[in-house]
């Protein structure tokens, strides 16, 4: 039974690899073969950015004698990118899988439940943590002089490593689980963590070589804060460079850490796993019921379908944090930013620039894109209630345009105060963001009506996986690049003036041409699907 179980979970983990999430068939041999291609390729790209990383630390490191540091290093953007990777997931897989009910109602140990369900967690964080320590395993083995045991236990390190992934996975998925159980809106809550994540990942990213050089600069300082702070760690150092004793400190503190864990998993998993106190709750409340237009009911339907799924804020939603937070940053940036358009070279064009960035950020809202295949089997509710397809895409259309309108008006606000354009720019500048924005959607709309994909086990295969959502994303790049491009061609022979008024009447006429295309063509094949 136990070795059931545990090969339904690899199953269950890796079956983004096997399966094909459209349909929610396997995959053929040549489909799995080119899929694993592909995510070699992926993984490969990273891991050779991570070994970069550790060619840049490890002679440096070695030479002051100090290897241990390096494997201190890299364990700890290991164990950063293996919880980042698995922890969005620890928590539905632990305690909010859909099949819980049913194992539960089986003759089979609570413990061993959990025992299964945290192997999943522990192969999925051994896979991403993988991808830093492959790298790191090798260029230390070209680096580092040559120790038989040293050489075992740089092996057997990233597999008694993961323990301490598992360990902080499965700590802060029954945190969530926690918290999940008494908030209300959890999708809100995991949107916020999730920005919260990114926000980390990238302020470390960015300020990796400012800390590499620091890191160099003050070795002695940093080695002994280590040295005290990672404990287990600095052991794992030690025995990566031959010592035994070394290598028992720090697999038996980490065996001893997560099988503290499970113990004290175990005591709240039932609970947690058929708590549900986070569900939605029928409990009738005689209220009055207020009259609303069709536009306004069905635009509130597309609002509650967006902010119901954590998935598609994330995925679709990006613009409404990124264009706020640009204009904040300018804001602050105010003096750095106004030095830096003095530049004579940016002068005649910093109108088309700034507009420019408004659209670039704007194409990161993409909500129309997936909005028709995330319908779904359901497309049939829509097409038999009262309304016309022309009314339902209008809708999408107005979910997409406010929720990008909207967050992209302070930017465009901040941008003029900084740059003083003349009157014609200064209009000209939020026609051509709104026109963009509007063709973008209406774009994304027409695409995903004549790809619609309605027949997905999961949500995240519209949204994620689909040709709509990836062509609109790029095809608003591309059409940027574009535009650029076409101005560069033109400089000489049109001022700003008239290729920013060419560039809206542009923008105005197609977006108003595949309006046209959607409220007609396109609400017919909506009402056939």
């Amino acid at each position: 039974m136990t070795r059931a179980l545990f090969r339904k979970q690899m199953m269950e983990v890796f079956s983004w690899l096997y399966q094909d999430k459209t349909s929610g068939k396997h995959r053929t041999a040549r489909g799995v073969a080119g899929w694993t291609l592909l995510y070699l390729l992926i993984f490969g790209f990273l891991g050779a950015m991570f070994g970069i990383a550790a060619a840049a630390l490890c002679e440096p490191l070695l030479n002051a004698g100090m290897g241990w540091l390096y494997w201190c290093l890299m364990s700890l953007i290991a164990i950063f990118f293996g919880v980042f990777g698995s922890v969005f997931n620890t928590c539905s897989s632990l305690y909010q899988a859909r099949d819980n009910d049913l194992l539960l109602s089986m003759p089979i140990p609570v413990s061993r439940i959990l025992l299964v369900r945290l192997s999943g967690v522990y192969a999925m964080g051994l896979m991403y943590e993988l991808i830093v320590m492959i790298p790191t395993v090798a260029i230390w083995f070209a680096k580092a002089p040559f120790s038989l045991m040293g050489t075992v236990h740089a092996l057997l390190i990233p597999l008694v490593l993961s323990l301490l992934v598992l360990v902080l996975s499965a700590v802060l998925g029954w945190a969530v689980a926690r918290i999940a159980g008494r908030v209300k809106h959890k999708n809100l809550l995991t949107v916020l963590l999730s920005l919260v994540f990114i926000a980390a990942y990238y302020y470390v990213y960015a300020s990796a070589y400012s800390l590499l050089q620091a890191l160099l600069q003050n070795l002695d300082a940093v080695g002994g804060a280590l040295k005290a702070a990672l404990y287990p760690l600095y052991h794992m150092g030690m025995a990566a460079q031959g010592s035994v004793g070394s290598m028992l400190i720090f697999t038996g503190i980490l065996a001893a850490a997560a099988a503290a864990s499970y113990v004290l998993l175990s005591r709240s998993f039932l609970r947690l796993a058929t708590d549900k106190r986070g569900a939605d709750r029928s409990v009738y409340r005689e209220q009055a019921v207020k009259v609303r237009s069709v536009r306004r009911a069905l635009l509130q339907k597309e609002l509650r379908r967006f902010g119901g799924s954590a998935n598609y804020m994330l995925n679709c939603g990006l613009g409404i944090v990124l264009m706020p937070a640009a204009a904040i940053v300018l804001i602050w940036k105010a003096a750095l930013v106004r030095n830096f358009l003095t530049m004579p070279a940016l002068q005649p064009s910093l109108p088309l620039l700034a507009a420019a960035t408004v659209c670039l950020l704007m194409t990161m809202n993409d909500m129309a894109a997936p909005s028709v295949s995330l319908e779904g089997k359901n497309l049939w509710i829509l097409q038999s209630l009262p309304v016309s397809g022309r009314q339902a895409l209008s809708a999408k259309l107005s979910l997409s345009l406010l929720l990008t309108w909207l967050p992209a008006l302070p930017l465009v606000i901040v941008i003029e105060w900084l740059l003083r354009p003349s009157l014609p720019h200064g209009v000209l500048l939020p026609v051509a963001a709104a026109a963009f924005s509007a063709l973008m959607a209406e774009l994304g709309l027409a695409l995903n009506l004549k790809r619609p994909n309605l027949h997905w086990t999961s949500e995240i295969v519209p949204l994620k996986q689909s040709a709509p959502v990836t062509m609109a994303l790029f095809g608003g790049w591309l059409i940027v690049v574009a535009l650029a491009g076409a101005y560069v061609l033109l400089r000489n022979t049109v001022s700003v003036t008239a290729f920013f008024i060419l560039l809206c009447a542009a923008l105005l006429i197609a977006a108003g041409g595949l309006h046209r295309w959607l409220m007609t063509r396109g609400a017919k094949i909506l009402e056939e699907l």
